[in-house]
């Protein structure tokens, strides 16, 4: 996926912010966290409810809410490349072994640098910092098949559907 991708992501993420439903989701998912034990709680985004010509690579959409000063666990996804974009917060981007500090998705910095993609199979976490975290996903399988591997385990999850 090159740069005019990353442009079209962007504008929906764009679009996403400036929509009442993602405050809606964003206060049902800060409740969801604050009640369990979970280092991070999810949505899905309806992909159709954009008016933004998406990739045809992209599958699914995610609202990623992290909680603070807590590793979210290393795991990988063996059946999807992820393109994510740091909406709220802060913190540390572990990605295939490199850590980078999290660049927010408002920053003047360029689109490559706002933007974070973990192809298939590549180890990642992110450690947020101070405060909770909340990321924009965009997924190249379907949300019912997006697979988790537990890095140090090797437990696998589906976050959405009948195997969740």
């Amino acid at each position: 996926m090159g740069t005019l991708d990353l442009h079209a992501l962007d504008s929906a993420v764009q679009y996403l912010l400036s929509q009442q439903s993602f405050t809606a989701a964003l206060t049902r998912l800060r409740v969801k966290l604050a009640s369990s034990t979970a280092t991070f709680v999810w949505e899905t985004v309806d992909l159709a409810s954009l008016p933004i010509n998406l990739p045809d690579e992209i599958k699914s959409g995610w609202i990623f809410h992290l909680r603070r000063d807590v590793p979210s666990g290393a795991h990988y996804h063996p059946n999807s490349v992820q393109h994510m974009t740091l909406v709220r917060g802060g913190g540390l981007a572990i990605i295939g072994g490199e850590s980078r500090l999290t660049t927010s998705f408002n920053s003047p910095r360029p689109l490559e640098d706002r933007w974070l993609v973990i192809e298939r199979g590549v180890p990642h976490e992110f450690i947020p910092e101070g405060e909770d975290m909340t990321v924009v996903s965009f997924h190249t399988c379907g949300p019912q098949e997006l697979e988790e591997i537990a890095c140090d385990t090797g437990w696998m999850r589906h976050y959405e559907g009948p195997n969740a």
